[in-house]
């Protein structure tokens, strides 16, 4: 079979393996039929992170079911549309047991699809193949009325939303919500939308990217566009931030209001970095960071889909076919999927 590899900063290649197969029980292999680009995909073939090549590429996917194991065959028929969480977890062990899949005690911390150190042993999305190992904790069957290019992001920047703004919004009466938007690009926007869509809180959407700007305005949301980034002078209940640049972060915590709550999408790789402590405890600020739990937010969101409230499939912004993944990957674009 054929996958797409990241050889070294700004190089992709495909590469030929062997298929794979079914090898015990609650295993099963999906061909994926729609690839999204996460937002950290581009920061990492252009050495901006700490991933090292080479591996296969790709973690956000919707596929349909090739081969099950035996004991699965009554659970999972052969092409039945899937999602599959992007963090490889067991289900069983303590960690998944308490709703912490993406810290999962069965496999090397952090693995997942498409990044080390899971892509080095199950592969990454862009590929004629995927095996699933933990298919009862990890796959996520999609009705069929489902386009599967506007969720093929689901597992990890869609989830995102859930992170970011979803489960907070029950802590708060009608909610006044900032999203900063910026490298994290489609995370901004899919939050805002999710937002405006289902109407649980009055949201403004600022960023500093004219084409982003443009996106959110033409889908209703309410923003705010900057050049660069001044100093706030309107404050939030909650305060979602996905700038991954320093200014955008300082904006977003000097925007909080009291008793305020701060999430964040952004990646800085350092362990050094400045928050205006004394403000912020004064405040009474909630500070909520750290990788996505992809299963449970999957879940949440997927109601809000299914029913035609939130349309992820409108920040979408660029489709190619799977023989011109290698091309496309490395274009700019505010969300790109892979299509078969």
């Amino acid at each position: 079979m054929r996958r797409l590899m990241f050889r070294k900063k700004g190089i992709l290649e495909w590469e030929e393996v062997e298929p794979l197969t079914v090898t015990g029980k609650n295993q099963v292999i999906v061909e994926p039929i729609s690839i999204a680009r996460c937002d950290l995909d581009l920061p990492i073939l252009r050495g901006e992170t700490l991933f090292r090549a080479p591996f296969p590429v790709g973690h956000e996917f919707v596929g349909k079911i090739k081969t099950v194991s035996e004991d699965l065959t009554d659970l999972y028929p052969v092409g039945m549309t899937v999602a599959s969480t992007f963090q490889i977890s067991c289900g069983s062990c303590p960690a998944c047991l308490n709703h912490h899949s993406n810290s999962c005690e069965s496999i090397p911390y952090t693995s997942g699809y498409g990044m080390p150190p899971g892509a080095h042993s199950f592969g990454g999305a862009i590929a004629d193949e995927i095996k699933i190992p933990f298919a009862k904790q990890m796959l996520f069957p999609i009705n069929p009325k489902i386009n599967p290019v506007g969720i093929a992001s689901l597992s990890d920047n869609i989830a995102e939303v859930w992170k970011l703004a979803g489960r907070f919004l029950h802590q708060k009466k009608d909610p006044k919500v900032l999203v900063v938007g910026g490298l994290a690009g489609s995370i901004g926007l899919y939050t805002a939308l999710f937002l405006h869509q289902t109407k649980k809180a009055e949201v403004v959407y600022v960023d500093t990217d004219s084409m982003r700007i443009q996106l959110a305005e033409s889908l209703g949301i309410s923003v705010e566009h900057f050049t660069s980034f001044p100093k706030p002078t309107k404050k939030y209940d909650l305060v979602c931030d996905a700038s991954a640049h320093k200014a955008g972060w300082d904006f977003a915590v000097r925007s909080l209001g009291r008793n305020a709550i701060f999430s964040s999408a952004s990646i800085f790789w350092t362990n050094e970095w400045q928050i205006p402590y004394l403000e912020m405890y004064n405040q009474g600020v909630e500070i909520h960071l750290g990788r996505v739990e992809s299963k449970d937010s999957m879940e949440a969101l997927y109601p809000y889909i299914l029913s035609g409230v939130f349309t992820p499939e409108k920040i979408v912004t660029k489709q190619v076919s799977f023989s011109d993944a290698k091309e496309a990957w490395l274009e700019e674009s505010i969300k790109l999927v892979i299509t078969k």
